[in-house]
């Protein structure tokens, strides 16, 4: 899959387009297939290197909507409909820049 990877802070520049795996997905995460993402001042200040923290390369994002594709759980049906936000993502893990695992 595709993922916008932001390779070290500093300039729009260092935001790269990559072929990367499909996460894997572990106990008490969902994977979800990522239709949008939201980008704000918390992409352009962890971008920048203003994000306490953030270590890079770093899959940056830290919110989207999609639909689930994995649930270990089976609290969420495949094909359900979802939205994540904050809790780290795009920062201390990687975001929804990307089909991606998410924390229940």
């Amino acid at each position: 899959m595709k993922a916008a990877i932001t390779t070290k802070a500093g300039s729009p520049e260092v935001i790269e387009i990559k072929e990367v795996s499909t996460p894997q997905v572990k106990l008490g995460w969902v994977l979800i297939k990522v239709k949008a993402f939201g980008l704000n001042r918390s992409e352009l200040f962890t971008r920048r290197g203003d994000s306490p923290g953030v270590e890079f390369p770093r899959i940056q994002g830290i919110e989207c909507v999609g639909v689930v594709e994995e649930d270990p759980s089976n609290t969420f049906e495949k094909g359900q409909q979802v939205a994540a936000i904050m809790g780290g993502m795009g920062r201390f893990f990687e975001g929804g820049m990307q089909n991606i695992p998410w924390r229940l």
